[in-house]
């Protein structure tokens, strides 16, 4: 059996660090105005990325033959309940916060289960796809087969969409999907089908909503008042000014940042600005130079994780790996591009970086997955 993938150890490590720094220097105003104490945020990023990869490194221990489709299996069928009770559980356990239901409040720390949910769910398509997805003569073989899969996913979607208001996490799933499809042997035109469909029901979900609508009318005034002469859309951005203020605080950065602790937007401009806009912060604080070194960790991390997809003895540990660099590659793209204002934001985590311990939980996990497969990969 071969060893698992060093590299990948020491940049998951590299991000630790890069994420408790600025979970320490990033949500200083919040833990000023609501009297959390200095260590708030930090103390509970350590927590879980210290959990984290402790999981990650006894997984990658682990014989995959024994033990990856077990735990593939646990990962699914308890995040995919999780999924399905969620709207009927009572608000003390489920609280609604603006509108949606999207943790699991267990004490003083909340659990979201669609973080967990994504990796099960590409577990699956990676064992049932190595079982199904070949030997497809026509286009109308293929439509057939994957209908099933819409439909059972697409069920879960519309939980996630409807009672959780995220499109953003609906939108990388079904990407992901498209894309693992793609790799497992399905035909380009299926693969456009699905996103075709996709914009569909992306276009259908903002006109169904008004407040989608509004914001989505608030993006197109921010993004074309920045890249054209005249805005597309006569309409205030004002609802878009995280957006904003991610911008001005990207521009304030520059090349070589105003140093760590020292940036501007973060106290009480821009609120999430240790969640979702972490790029932004960082940005900020680092300038071009901090961002370049983040590009360059990622495109490295993914390179290695493709490696590993593309080595592997075994169909459903390509997958599976394929599946999980295109997760955390999906994530930051959009991430990055939404902060810009290129195009709406969505809501999505920088996996490793953004504060949140259930994201940090399960891309740890699926990390350690990825390096049990590893051993089976001829590196």
């Amino acid at each position: 059996m071969q060893k698992v993938d060093a590299l990948i150890f020491i940049i998951v490590a590299i991000f630790l660090l890069i994420g408790s720094l600025f979970s320490y220097s990033l949500p200083v105003f919040l833990e000023t105005s609501k009297n959390l104490g200095e260590y708030h945020f930090v103390s509970r990023y350590l927590f879980f990325g210290f959990l984290g990869f402790a999981i990650m490194t006894i997984l990658s221990f682990l014989n995959p033959d024994i033990w990856f489709n077990r735990l593939g299996w646990l990962i699914f069928i308890i995040s995919s309940i999780l999924v399905i009770l969620m709207p009927f559980l009572p608000e003390s356990i489920a609280p609604v916060i603006n509108g949606a239901r999207r943790w699991i409040k267990i004490g003083a720390f909340k659990f979201s289960p669609v973080e967990f949910f994504k990796i099960g769910v590409i577990f699956f398509l990676s064992w049932s796809f190595t079982r199904k997805v070949k030997n497809i003569n026509s286009l109308k073989e293929e439509v057939k087969l994957i209908l099933p899969y819409l439909i059972i996913l697409g069920g879960f979607w519309y939980l996630i969409l409807a009672f959780q208001s995220d499109l953003g996490q609906v939108m990388v799933m079904a990407l992901v999907f498209a894309f693992m499809l793609l790799i497992a042997g399905g035909r380009f035109q299926t693969f456009t089908l699905i996103i075709s469909g996709g914009i569909f029901v992306f276009i259908l979900a903002v006109f169904s909503s008004k407040y989608r609508l509004l914001r989505f009318k608030a993006w197109l005034a921010l993004m074309s008042s920045n890249f054209f002469p005249h805005p597309i859309v006569d309409t205030s951005p004002a609802s878009y000014g995280q957006v904003q203020e991610a911008l001005n605080a990207i521009h304030n950065g520059g090349i070589l940042g105003k140093g760590i602790g020292n940036g501007v937007f973060k106290l009480g401009f821009l609120s999430d600005v240790h969640t979702d806009f972490v790029l932004a912060g960082i940005a900020e604080e680092t300038g071009i130079i901090g961002i370049s070194l983040i590009i360059i960790l990622f495109s490295a991390l993914i390179y290695r994780i493709f490696r590993i997809a593309n080595r592997s003895e075994k169909k459903e540990y390509q997958l599976f790996a394929f599946g999980i660099g295109t997760l955390i590659s999906l994530q930051f793209i959009l991430n990055g591009l939404g902060v810009t204002s290129l195009i709406p934001i969505k809501g999505l985590t920088v996996p490793f970086l953004s504060y949140g311990g259930s994201s940090l939980l399960a891309f740890l996990t699926a990390i350690g997955m990825v390096l049990m497969v590893s051993k089976r990969a001829k590196l």
